[in-house]
């Protein structure tokens, strides 16, 4: 598939799923954004770039440690940006469509940046990282948080293995290719920042039941491959996913292994 139909389809599946993205099954977006900050030397009168900010967590949350300074967040999805809007209650926050491929600001105009759970849906990962990268000041900083190697497990792994059997052949999984310390290092060193430092966090949590991950699946980047299946195929697919799913409940509900990689690095000219 071209790189625009790619994006197309993306562009697609986050408007598509936009309504239901800030379901509480879904809470390790908001909850992985209230670390952000502490990674990132505020001052507090910063004017911080967020790039591709879906439904605004980051941005939203980056506010708080901002009293005096203000977000500009970006997205090419209206579906995510309305969502977004709809929780702005603060005067220091922006919201624009914009291609994080093509930012349309001017060089070094932000004191610092973040790519929240978005890097890899890019194919040239370095290139967009020098992009973002170069919309930021000398001095200041830069983040991205991705999914660490493990993240989902056993449950993506079941859900891949089922698309199998119904014949679909699941695509590698982008956020693998910045998936470990080492690769998120790599990456940003590549891309000429300093000072690169990548913290991994444990941000998992217990599911209630298999439907919460069913909501997942149906409501988040997952959404793409189980469209592929017909009606009749959908229903008999979700309801023998989510039996094997629920299988691996506790007590506690049904694990999702959610650990996050906060890499950071400097722009020096």
């Amino acid at each position: 598939m071209g790189q625009q139909k790619t994006k197309a389809l993306y562009k697609k599946t986050f408007n598509t799923v936009a309504d239901g993205y800030d379901n509480p099954a879904m809470r390790f977006f908001p909850e992985s954004a209230k670390r952000i900050s502490s990674y990132l030397h505020l001052n507090g009168s910063e004017h911080v770039l967020d790039v591709a900010t879906g439904t605004g967590c980051a941005a939203l949350t980056l506010t708080e440690s901002l009293p005096n300074g203000q977000v500009t967040g970006i997205d090419f999805s209206t579906g995510m940006l309305a969502q977004a809007m709809e929780k702005q209650e603060l005067d220091n926050i922006f919201f624009f469509e914009m291609d994080m491929q093509a930012i349309d600001f001017p060089a070094q105009h932000f004191d610092a940046a973040v790519s929240a759970f978005s890097i890899f849906f890019v194919e040239d990962m370095q290139k967009q990282l020098s992009h973002v990268a170069d919309k930021v000041k000398e001095g200041g900083q830069v983040i991205t948080t991705t999914f660490y190697d493990n993240a989902f497990t056993p449950l993506v792994g079941l859900f891949l293995q089922r698309l199998k059997q119904y014949g679909i052949e699941p695509p590698s999984l982008a956020w693998k290719r910045v998936a470990t310390e080492e690769q998120c290092l790599s990456l940003f060193c590549e891309a000429g920042l300093h000072d690169v430092q990548s913290h991994r966090v444990e941000c998992g949590y217990h599911l209630h039941d298999a439907s919460e991950w069913w909501y997942i699946i149906w409501n988040g980047g997952f959404r793409g491959l189980v469209n592929q299946l017909e009606p009749d195929e959908l229903d008999r697919f979700q309801e023998e996913h989510s039996a094997e799913v629920q299988a691996l409940a506790s007590d506690k509900g049904i694990w999702l292994e959610m650990s996050v990689l906060y890499t950071v690095g400097t722009r020096i000219a």
